[in-house]
């Protein structure tokens, strides 16, 4: 038990912490702790007991985004609380004056953080927001796995992508753990050092420390000061997309306009879109199952390589007599009758087949599950991309999948899982079978990047289809019609390159933004996404003949 060395940061107060045996506790009142210090060591000590009774090996970091990695903490918090508390009752009557979280004010992550903490710990608390009520429901009906730790990874998991849909910010770095008699998780993940006894190594704060050991260049080129204006700010953001358009840590960025609503114009170079290399992995993680759906796209297929001319009768004019129809009418004439006018015919010859571009939304809500499937959006899209690819590689070379997702304006990811002129071999199946949801959804940006590379396609037509669970959202947008008028006016610039565009919604609820993006006729929501695939089969015959 060592003496907790003087943080660094005024303004960010330490906890407690231990890591394996070693324990560091305070030498003082921590702010906001009521009771003596005795009083707050006793609480801190029985926190700290509960973890190493109860507690579970380290968890993995992995992927874990910062904020999941903090609610997950929170969650083994509470997880080896209850525990302890089944066993010494009295506990809850020692932890329960921390506690101190109320259910007004603004809702920001470390306000959140705490009413969480504080539901979890009092059942009488009661809060009536809808984040902290499904925190606290998914903990509760955990019940009977609470010996079980994965059950807070899961939990904190998909609170961690709610918070992420809510655009709620976190901030890692200046991050504290609430109440103030817990210990900063520090001991509950892995970490390449430990702390050393006369601390010179002493490891960054709680989940400050996973943040700092892999800080990614966007992160340090994004930090803005803390109580920088309006018009600074702005300089900030431009001045951070010119570095990470010449920075060699990054691909190089293509710069877009982006269309602002309310000022009536197009903020030049506003968004970065970088074109990063999709993850391969086994093609065999793909399903393809349904076989109807794939015989459906195999006519879709035929009827695109059919180029034989063919024959229309029963026409008003035409370059030829339907000799059949004229013979009829001439019998109709005879008889007294009204004869049949349409006695002509053409020949028609089929359009060659158009450059198709599928482009697949990839967002962190395509990880959600499909209702009544018992699979995710993301496994759907997947099908129905490796459906599509399968059946049209072989009539057209004009055929691209493609795929993207955003973390604010300044990265707009974008994924060719297969590009034009590219074969559908085992290495495009391996890309497909590696697709990964995540962030949010610019689609503008995407639009603006996929239009120009299928304009430049030497084609008749060229369709556009767009597959999206949602309306448009980014962290960095807070007015909900922002995105939705800059990707309709994305649409009608590619409308002006010769780039026809129909979107397949996910969500029925859509299709309000839906509509005003694409316009009428041009979009079709599914109320069974299960029907994806056979969907995407009737949109391209439909579009295509």
């Amino acid at each position: 038990m060592r003496a907790l060395p003087e943080a660094k940061n005024e303004f960010v107060p330490r906890r407690p912490r231990f890591v394996g045996p070693n324990l560091w506790l305070p030498s003082s009142p921590l702010s906001g702790a009521p009771g003596g210090l005795s009083d707050y060591l006793f609480a801190a000590c029985a926190h700290v007991s509960a973890h190493l009774r109860f507690g579970a090996p380290r968890f993995e970091v992995k992927s874990l985004k910062p904020a999941q990695i903090a609610i997950v903490s929170l969650l083994e918090d509470a997880r080896v609380e209850r525990l302890a508390r089944a066993h010494y009752p009295g506990l809850a009557r020692l932890w329960a004056p921390y506690h101190q979280a109320r259910a007004d004010g603004a809702k920001t992550s470390p306000s959140l953080f705490a009413r969480l903490a504080r539901a979890l710990h009092d059942d009488a608390y009661l809060d009536d927001d809808a984040w902290v009520s499904k925190g606290r429901q998914a903990f509760l009906e955990a019940r009977a796995n609470w010996h079980d730790a994965d059950m807070c990874r899961r939990i904190g998991s998909a609170l961690g992508n709610d918070l992420g849909q809510m655009r709620v910010q976190f901030d890692a770095r200046n991050y504290v753990v609430e109440p103030v008699y817990r210990d900063d998780n520090t001991g509950l993940w892995h970490s390449e050092q430990e702390s050393t006894e006369d601390d010179e190594q002493f490891e960054a704060e709680g989940v400050r420390r996973v943040e700092a050991e892999s800080p990614t260049p966007r992160q340090r080129e994004r930090k803005e000061p803390r109580l920088a204006s309006a018009p600074e700010r702005q300089a900030s953001e431009h001045a951070a997309a010119m570095r990470l358009v010449t920075t060699n840590e990054l691909p190089r960025a293509t710069l877009y306009p982006e269309w602002d609503y309310v000022i009536q114009r197009d903020r030049a170079d506003f968004c970065s879109v970088f074109e990063r290399t999709p993850e391969s992995a086994g093609a065999t993680r793909v399903s393809t199952r349904g076989t109807h759906t794939q015989t459906r796209l195999s006519r879709v297929a035929l009827r695109l390589a059919d180029r034989q001319p063919q024959r229309v009768l029963r026409l008003l004019d035409g370059d030829r007599v339907d000799l059949p129809a004229a013979v009829a009418a001439v019998v109709a004439r005879a008889s007294g009758t009204l004869p049949d006018p349409r006695v002509y015919g053409r020949v028609r010859f089929r359009r060659a087949p158009p450059a198709l571009l599928l482009l697949l939304d990839l967002s962190e809500s395509l990880n959600a599950l499909a209702p009544n499937t018992g699979t995710s959006l993301l496994n759907l899209a997947q099908s129905a991309a490796t459906l599509f690819a399968t059946s049209l590689a072989d009539v057209t070379s004009d055929l691209a999948i493609h795929g993207f997702c955003s973390n604010g304006r300044h990265d707009v990811g974008y994924y060719r899982f297969k590009d034009f002129d590219d074969p559908y071999d085992e290495r495009a199946r391996a890309r497909l079978a590696g697709m990964r949801a995540q962030l949010s959804t610019r689609l503008g940006a995407a639009l603006r990047h996929a239009g120009p590379a299928l304009a430049s396609r030497k084609a008749q037509r060229r369709l556009l289809l767009v597959v999206t669970d949602g309306e448009p959202s980014d962290i960095d947008v807070h007015d909900p019609n922002y995105l939705i008028f800059d990707a309709k006016r994305a649409t009608l610039q590619n409308q002006k390159l010769g780039v026809l565009s129909f979107c397949i919604g996910l969500d029925a609820r859509a299709g309000a933004s839906v509509a005003r993006i694409f316009g009428a006729g041009r979009y079709s929501l599914l109320h069974q996404l299960e029907h994806l695939p056979q969907r995407l089969a009737e949109v391209c015959l439909r579009l295509s003949v």
